[in-house]
């Protein structure tokens, strides 16, 4: 019968490990063939020097159809993805005579003289760096035709320069544009990728663009509460009749990341992701010998190493609208040890770094900005989906967050409010090793509440506020916050406050 029983779990265990391969062979097997399919579609055009757009840093081969080139007087040759990026540098260029502009044919692609071309302007496909697309045409029929299938209205060369001077910055307005949304942002261009944001909100970038980001988030913890109540220490103590029975007594908590984090868009719709951190966590621990007294005698639980690793895929399914989904692969090690009364014990849950499990992470998230482009308000939600158990047969809580914004820009800064929900429910299963720090009948037990899987988990509702500058491509930021509310799932240690901050960049 043991055997038989021995036989179902190897074989459930098996089932479960095939099944985590198997996902993660998909969603690897996905991304490959999208990026494969993205460089195929770019390798099939070609376009003339220079590669990226003087203004804007995008890739000219991406924008192919409204890229243009402009050769000034003096011999010089400039590049750029849009009409309105080549009057940019126009203004820029006061004291330079143009010789020559030429924007790309829409239906062909060629060059062609921009001041004699058919523009339409307006229309339903989005326009590169402008809220009101505008296109070239070397034939009226083709202008006509994309008319037909796409809106707009046919116009002169001058009209289509007129409506693009009209989106172009004030002198001394260092405003940047946001092609994906079709909005000028001004100078708060970080509002929707705020480095100081300690929950990452995912935005599609333009193809061919980079953005890498580090952030440092601290989380600090102190006192004990079971459920929405505090409880103080003179409750917990080691077979002295009080109602929570442990010897060793959490008093404090530092949580500690550093998090890189890179993002590329493959196209204007598609970004990929990847995610990794480096964590240090320390804990403050009291302990009752049973004596009528608690001691400080062990120094504190300190853990650090790398975490779990994350995959994602960001897919923007409207001008407001983007769905993602990641997968977080298991680099964070579950088998980290402690010293306590001389002895070497697998440290609690909370001191591990890593789930342990392949785990699912879909999120949908909404933006919008204000017609001025000053305001910047949205609310993502996510879920974390932990599949299977892991090797030391225990699966860390599900969890379901929810948080909004509103965002102001102020010149080249930005100053936010946000409001955070999650809801994360108990450890599911047991660690064996884990559990001989609650077993004293064996001698080598340090009974702590932390060791109880059920003593994890819970709700919280977080108030923060940030403010973020940006200077160039570079922005940094910083943003504090505390819970409102906390319900948590047993003893465990409550959550006082919190730091995050973080730079950027983008090109």
């Amino acid at each position: 019968m043991r055997i038989q029983r021995f036989n179902v779990a190897l074989m459930t265990r098996n089932r479960i490990e095939d099944f985590k391969i198997r996902i993660f062979a998909i969603f690897f097997l996905v991304c490959m063939q999208i990026v494969c399919f993205a460089a195929a579609a770019s390798a099939d055009i070609a376009v003339e020097k220079p590669g990226t757009c003087k203004i804007c840093g995008m890739d000219r081969t991406v924008y192919a159809q409204s890229r243009m080139i402009i050769v000034y007087d003096d011999g010089t040759t400039a590049g750029f993805c849009s009409l309105r990026c080549a009057l940019e540098d126009m203004k820029q260029n006061k004291d330079k005579q143009v010789a020559s502009l030429k924007a790309a044919d829409y239906a062909t692609l060629g060059l062609i003289d921009a001041g004699t071309a058919i523009w339409v302007v307006g229309g339903k496909k989005k326009g590169v760096m402008t809220v009101l697309p505008k296109w070239a045409f070397a034939d009226e029929k083709d202008a006509r035709e994309f008319v037909k299938g796409n809106g707009g209205k046919i116009a002169t060369f001058e009209e289509a320069r007129t409506a693009a001077i009209k989106e172009l910055p004030l002198d001394g307005d260092k405003t940047v544009h946001n092609s994906h949304t079709g909005h000028n942002m001004g100078p708060g261009a970080n509002m929707l990728f705020n480095p100081g944001f300690g929950d990452d909100i995912y935005q599609v970038h333009p193809a061919g663009m980079w953005m890498v980001n580090y952030k440092f988030m601290h989380m600090n913890m102190s006192g004990l509460r079971s459920g929405s109540s505090d409880i103080d220490q003179d409750k917990i103590g080691y077979m002295r009749g009080r109602p929570y029975n442990y010897m060793m007594i959490p008093t404090g908590m530092t949580m500690d990341m550093h998090m890189m984090m890179v993002m590329y868009g493959i196209t204007d719709r598609l970004t990929m992701m990847v995610m990794a951190g480096y964590l240090e966590n320390k804990m403050d621990m009291l302990m009752d010998m049973g004596m009528g007294k608690m001691i400080n005698r062990e120094p504190p639980m300190r853990i650090s190493g790398y975490g779990d690793t994350e995959l994602r895929g960001i897919y923007r399914i409207g001008n407001n609208l983007v769905g993602s989904i990641g997968l977080s692969l298991p680099t964070g090690s579950i088998n980290n040890t402690i010293k306590m009364m001389g002895k070497e014990y697998r440290a609690p849950y909370d001191m591990q770094l890593g789930s342990g499990t392949y785990d699912l992470k879909p999120a949908l998230t909404y933006t919008n900005l204000s017609a001025d482009a000053k305001w910047n308000w949205g609310a993502q939600v996510g879920c974390s989906y932990h599949i299977g158990n892991n090797e030391n047969d225990y699966s860390l809580g599900d969890s379901l967050k929810a948080t909004g914004w509103l965002q102001r820009a102020f010149g080249p800064a930005v100053s936010w409010l946000r409001l955070a929900y999650s809801n994360t429910g108990h450890i599911r299963g047991k660690d064996a090793e884990i559990d001989k720090l609650n077993n004293p009948a064996t001698g080598t037990g340090a009974p702590m509440p932390d060791a109880d899987p059920a003593f994890y988990g819970g709700q919280r509702t977080d108030a923060m506020f940030g403010v973020s500058f940006t200077k160039g491509r570079f922005s940094i930021g910083i943003e504090g916050g505390a819970p409102l509310y906390q319900y948590l799932n047993g003893l465990q240690m409550k959550t006082t406050w919190f730091l995050n901050s973080g730079l950027q960049v983008m090109f």
